[in-house]
C-alpha cells in the first residue's frame, strides 16, 4: 500500500511537472556569447546635400556620334593584351559591348585584355565571354574598382571579385572616378572614397592589399592623389605585391598628376606605368613619348582605355598607338616589351 501510494505520488509530481515545466524553467536563460565587429568608419564620405549624383552623370549625352572600324593591323598587335577596355552595357554611351570587343580583338591577333567597368566587377563577364563568344585561347579577365557603388575600399568585394567561378579576376583599381582626390578637384558635391587620412593610409587599404597578396591579384592606384599613389605602392611592396599599375599618370590634374621623379620612386618599388592610347593619339603625344623615353620601356606599358561611344575601337587604338612610337623611334624590341610581355606579366601571363 505504502508502494502503491509512492507511485502514485511521483505519477503526480510527474504530471505536475508535465503542465508546469522543471523546476529550472522559471530560471533566466544563460546568456548568448557576445558577438562584436570590428568598428571601422566607412570610407565612402557623403556630403550634407548631394548635388553632382554620380561621377557618370556628366559623361550621359557626350558621346553620341560611332566611330568606324579601321581594320588595322600591326605585327606587335598580334600577342598584344590590353589592360584597360572598358565595354558595354554600362550607364553611359559605350560603343561596344564585351562579346563584341573580345571577338574583334581575338579576330586581329590579340592574347587578351581586362574588361573594365568603373562601377562593378567584370570577373563574371570574363568567364561568360571566354565561354559563349567563340574565342578560344583568348585570355579575357575582369576587374574592379573600389568607388562608392562597390562599397569604396571594400575587401567582402574583393573577396567576391577574387572568388568568382572560373578564377579571371585579375586587376584591383583604388578609387577611380569616385577618388576623393577626383571630387575634390571638380569641386563636385557627391559622394567620393577616401584611402588616406590625415596623411595615412586607412585600415581597409591595408586589408585590401592583404587580399590581393592573398588571391595573387594585380594593383592598379586609380585616381589618387600623387602622394597617396606612393603610400599605396610602399605598402604593396611590403607586402609582397609584385604586379603594380601606376594608372594612367599625367593623364590630367584630376587623376594622379605626379612628378617624374615620384613616378621614378614608385618604378623603383615596382610600379608599372600605364600610357593610354588616348594620350599618344592627341595633343600630348609628345608629352608622353618624352616621359615614356625618361622612364624607359621596362616598366611602362600601353592600353587603350578605349571603349566611349566614338572613341577607336581596342584594336585600332593600340596599332595608333604603336606606329606613333615606331615613328618616335622605339625599336621592335621595346614595342614587344609594352605591348605584350609587361601587359603579359601583369596579369600573371608567361
Amino acid at each position: 500500500m505504502t508502494m502503491k501510494r509512492l507511485t502514485i505520488g511521483l505519477a503526480g509530481l510527474a504530471l505536475l511537472a508535465g503542465l508546469h515545466g522543471p523546476a529550472w524553467a522559471d530560471e533566466a536563460p544563460a546568456p548568448k556569447p557576445e558577438v562584436t565587429w570590428a568598428q571601422e568608419s566607412s570610407t565612402i564620405v557623403n556630403p550634407s546635400q548631394n548635388t553632382d549624383l554620380d561621377a557618370w552623370e556628366s559623361y550621359k549625352g557626350r558621346f553620341t556620334t560611332p566611330s568606324e572600324d579601321q581594320h588595322l593591323t600591326d605585327p606587335i598587335l598580334n600577342g598584344a593584351i590590353d589592360l584597360h577596355a572598358h565595354f558595354g552595357p554600362d550607364v553611359y554611351s559605350r560603343q561596344w559591348d564585351a562579346f563584341e570587343i573580345a571577338k574583334l580583338a581575338r579576330e586581329r591577333g590579340m592574347r587578351g585584355l581586362v574588361f573594365k567597368n568603373h562601377w562593378t566587377e567584370s570577373a563574371g563577364t570574363a568567364y561568360l565571354v571566354r565561354k559563349y563568344d567563340d574565342v578560344p585561347g583568348f585570355e579575357a579577365f575582369g576587374g574592379l574598382a573600389l568607388n562608392v557603388p562597390e562599397g569604396g575600399i571594400n575587401p567582402q568585394a574583393v573577396r567576391y571579385f577574387a572568388e568568382v567561378e572560373g578564377g579571371y579576376a585579375r586587376i584591383v583599381w583604388m578609387p577611380t572616378h569616385d577618388s576623393e582626390h577626383e571630387v575634390k578637384y571638380l569641386k563636385e558635391n557627391r559622394p567620393y572614397v577616401i584611402v588616406s587620412r590625415d596623411g595615412v593610409l586607412v585600415p581597409q587599404v591595408l586589408e585590401v592589399l592583404d587580399l590581393i597578396k592573398q588571391y595573387n591579384l594585380t594593383l592598379a592606384t586609380g585616381h589618387v592623389s600623387p602622394e597617396e599613389m606612393l603610400q599605396i605602392v610602399a605598402e604593396a611592396k611590403k607586402r609582397g605585391i609584385e604586379r603594380i599599375v601606376l594608372t594612367h599618370p599625367d593623364m590630367g590634374p584630376m587623376f594622379t598628376d605626379p612628378t617624374i621623379d615620384q613616378l621614378k620612386q614608385a618604378i623603383a618599388l615596382g610600379g608599372y606605368v600605364e600610357v593610354a592610347a588616348s594620350n599618344l593619339l592627341g595633343r600630348t603625344r609628345a608629352q608622353f613619348v618624352e616621359m615614356i623615353r625618361t622612364l624607359g620601356p621596362d616598366h611602362v606599358f600601353i592600353a587603350s582605355d578605349s571603349g566611349l561611344t566614338g572613341s577607336h575601337n581596342h584594336a585600332d587604338a593600340l596599332v595608333l598607338s604603336i606606329r606613333i612610337l615606331r615613328e618616335a623611334g622605339f625599336s621592335e624590341a621595346e614595342l614587344d616589351k609594352m605591348f605584350r610581355k609587361n601587359p603579359a606579366f601583369l596579369v600573371g601571363l608567361p
